[in-house]
């Protein structure tokens, strides 16, 4: 009986110990997602704040303020001044004078680094009737050109197109913008 028993034991201890290992197997497949190799985690991505885009300028802007518009240069420039700092006399025309009988004044064209200047030449004085600014380098163009930035602000945004003018609308003041700065400014003072 015993020898019964000793063959049972050699033929029943190695089907146990596979059927132990089997079961080992099958529950360390069951894991081994988690244990043998991790997922990274992927992160929750915080919504991004949208960028605000920049506005496209408006295609034309008027602005009607009397004191940018009567002084669009703060201190305007004299014909003298321009002279005294290199300006030529590009042209001359004789214009005459409709509160003189007899008086003939003129018109004289001045330019001066790129910008056209045209001033009302009288025995009393020197009007400015018109300049076109295409160079913002002098201190002339400087002072113009924070008049225009100011006013393209007062007027909700950048423009394309920038009219100026006073409540009379007698002095005006156009502009061009690119790229968001003044590229061509033409003023035009109130002249009788």
């Amino acid at each position: 009986m015993e020898s019964a028993l000793l063959s049972f034991r050699k033929l029943i201890f190695p089907a146990l110990l596979l059927y132990v290992a089997l079961g080992l197997i099958s529950c360390e497949a069951k894991d081994s997602p988690t244990t043998v190799a991790s997922k990274p985690k992927q992160e929750r991505r915080q919504p991004v704040a949208a960028r605000p885009q920049p506005t496209a300028p408006k295609a034309s802007c008027t602005l009607t303020n009397d004191t940018l518009a009567g002084q669009p240069f703060g201190l305007e420039p004299t014909m003298d001044e321009l002279l005294r700092s290199g300006a030529k006399i590009v042209s001359r025309k004789a214009f005459e004078n409709v509160h003189e009988v007899g008086q003939t004044d003129t018109i004289l064209t001045l330019q001066h680094q790129g910008n056209s200047f045209e001033f009302y030449h009288s025995p009393e004085r020197d009007l400015l009737r018109q300049a076109v600014i295409t160079n913002f380098e002098p201190a002339y163009g400087q002072r113009l050109r924070l008049t225009l930035n100011e006013s393209a602000r007062q007027s909700g945004g950048p423009c394309g197109q920038l009219r100026l003018r006073d409540t009379d609308r007698a002095n005006t003041v156009s502009a061009t913008f690119t790229a968001g700065q003044p590229s061509l400014a033409r003023v035009q003072p109130y002249l009788d």
